[in-house]
């Protein structure tokens, strides 16, 4: 067993993706699996609040800006500062995001612009779950 694999799956916690592109979502999807994470998945941000309400393992949230329904990536941030602020979020976008997002939502820890590696995204996950672990 890998040492990634290992310290994900000590983390224990389950990770939320949000992206409405099915291929991206599927190809994050299997290497945070391949990693050891626990995922479910969601296709825009309306789906994620449904899950984020009924499952209360989640510790990270990875969402996309850009998506269909009544909400984006922003707005999803946006609310889970208002409901559960403690998660970290991670935003991807192929599009440019404001400098200053960070600021105005600091539970936003990660901006990734497209195209990333999924590998890279798993390793990131390890490093946000241990730096919670040691606070």
């Amino acid at each position: 067993m890998t040492d990634l694999v290992q310290s994900a799956e000590q983390c224990g916690c389950t990770i939320l993706v949000v992206e409405d592109e099915a291929m991206i979502r599927m190809m994050l999807v299997d290497e945070l699996e391949d990693a050891g994470f626990k995922v479910i998945e969601a296709e825009n941000a309306d789906v994620a609040i449904v899950r984020l309400n009924s499952c209360p393992d989640i510790g990270v949230v990875i969402t996309d800006v850009r998506m269909p329904g009544s909400i984006d990536g922003f707005g999803l941030a946006i609310w889970m500062r208002e409901h559960r602020c403690s998660i970290p979020i991670i935003i991807t976008s192929g599009f440019s995001t404001p400098p200053d997002i960070k600021s105005t939502n600091p539970s936003i820890t990660k901006i990734l612009v497209k195209p990333y590696r999924p590998q890279d995204v798993a390793r990131y996950l390890i490093d946000i779950v241990a730096q919670r672990e040691t606070n």
